[in-house]
């Protein structure tokens, strides 16, 4: 896993706690939460459908607020 910086466009996850519950809430950088879900394993999924169909990157911010690449759908073009 590297860590770095997620670019305009990328998904990110992050976890934060709702009523008690902890939820896992997706957004395109920058921007406003977009999806809420229950578990960590639907946001990553989620994450990378919506990385992969839009090219980017699918990333996960954890509680000290620093960003993990999870899988890196950007296409390299050769010159």
């Amino acid at each position: 896993m590297t860590h770095a910086t997620p670019e305009d466009g990328d998904i990110v996850i992050r976890q934060d706690k709702r009523e008690g519950q902890v939820i896992y809430v997706l957004l395109t950088t920058p921007g406003a939460d977009q999806y809420l879900l229950r578990t960590r394993e639907e946001a990553v999924a989620q994450a990378e459908r919506f990385a992969r169909r839009q090219g980017v990157r699918a990333w996960f911010r954890d509680e000290r607020a620093a960003c993990v690449l999870l899988n890196d759908f950007r296409i390299v073009r050769s010159v």
